[in-house]
């Protein structure tokens, strides 16, 4: 029977293989079910690990039963040596440039170091920290900026009161960078937040000391320099490390809960503004005026003075002529308006006097046509 033929040899193999086992495997050996991928054995894998390792040398002394392998483990001392290399090898360390790496040995200042490869005793006889002494750090006060640059007030930062009593929306911001890495490190805890309380502090007290008007329109310039004074005294008084670069007031107005009221206020300022200079320009007015009556009053009475002596000098040369002089200029100035005929009685003829021509009548009104 050919080799390749399934068809069966008998009645009873049909279907079968040519030794009768149908579909078993020749030599009567069953079919094996499809193994699964499996995963390794982590029995298995401890077992290696521990003949790898094994310290007693090869064979079965220093195992059981189950202990299997000839070969010779890795001796201890060779262990111990590559952990002792890997633990010195945690010492070194890179710093960058613009960065200084300072030193500490059982927790006290040791030493700094710039940029470079550089070597520390390991943990724990030498600590190190890295801290870029170049680069500028900046903190927010009265906001925070979210993921797509919007941002958000916060009310408790931001409000504050002024001088005037009034109270005043605040954002700004702080540019700073490290001017001592050791004072930085170990002089004040958690250093960044405090530059940021020093801010908030500096600001309230220099918005506490100025009016709210000006504050939000000319002496924001002003505001920022005495900030960013203030600061600088207070951080060094810490010792803290830090230099202060620059104060950016980004948003100085009035809150928006009050902001009408704060607008009646304004407009309320300007009107009493405009009646303070109108009154001002009506008392430059009054007074100029006052003064120039002043002056055309004394000016009269100087030259009223000076004729009154002219006709003195003259009285007393000729007192009789003088007398009479004033009398006549007296009368003159007296009758000119009047309706008065005067006559001499030690006239001998009686005179003749055309009286209705040397009457003056009051100019009669004339037609509105005639003018």
């Amino acid at each position: 029977m050919p080799w390749n033929d399934q068809s069966g040899g008998g009645q009873q193999g049909g279907g079968q293989g040519p030794w009768g086992g149908g579909p078993r495997r020749p030599w009567g050996q069953p079919p094996r079910p499809p193994q699964r991928p499996q995963g390794p054995d982590l029995e298995d894998w401890l077992r290696q690990m521990r003949e790898r390792f094994n310290m007693n040398g090869g064979g079965n002394g220093g195992g059981g039963p189950g202990r299997t392998g000839g070969g010779r483990g890795i001796p201890f001392p060779i262990i111990a040596g590559v952990l002792f290399v890997g633990w010195l090898m945690t010492g070194i360390y890179t710093v960058d440039e613009g960065e200084q790496a300072v030193i500490t040995r059982f927790g006290s200042y040791n030493r700094s170091t710039g940029p470079g490869i550089h070597m520390n005793l390991p943990v724990p006889f030498e600590a190190r920290q890295v801290i870029n002494v170049t680069g500028q750090r900046t903190e927010t006060i009265g906001f925070e900026e979210g993921a797509n640059r919007e941002i958000r007030d916060v009310p408790d930062e931001s409000l504050m009161i002024t001088g005037d009593r009034n109270i005043v929306q605040i954002q700004f911001r702080i540019y700073y960078n490290i001017k001592n890495a050791v004072a930085f490190a170990y002089n004040v805890r958690q250093p960044d937040l405090t530059v940021s309380q020093v801010a908030e502090s500096a600001m309230r007290e220099v918005i506490g000391r100025r009016q709210l008007e000006p504050i939000i329109t000319t002496e924001r310039a002003a505001v920022e320099l005495s900030v960013e004074q203030l600061m600088q005294t207070t951080l060094d008084e810490y010792e803290s490390g830090v230099q202060v670069l620059q104060v950016e007031l980004l948003n100085a107005a009035a809150p928006p809960v009050v902001i009408d009221a704060f607008n009646d206020v304004v407009i309320a300022g300007q009107e009493a503004s405009t009646l303070v200079n109108n009154a001002e320009r009506d008392t430059a007015r009054i007074l100029n005026e006052a003064q120039a009556y002043r002056e055309q009053v004394v000016r009269q009475a100087t030259g009223e003075g000076q004729r009154f002596i002219a006709v003195h000098a003259e009285y007393r040369q000729a007192p009789q002529v003088t007398r009479d002089r004033l009398y006549l200029e007296t009368m003159e100035r007296v009758y000119q308006r009047g309706n008065l005929i005067i006559l001499d009685q030690r006239g001998g003829a009686v005179p003749y006097l055309p009286l209705e021509g040397m009457v003056r009548r009051p100019a009669t009104a004339q037609p509105e046509g005639n003018r």
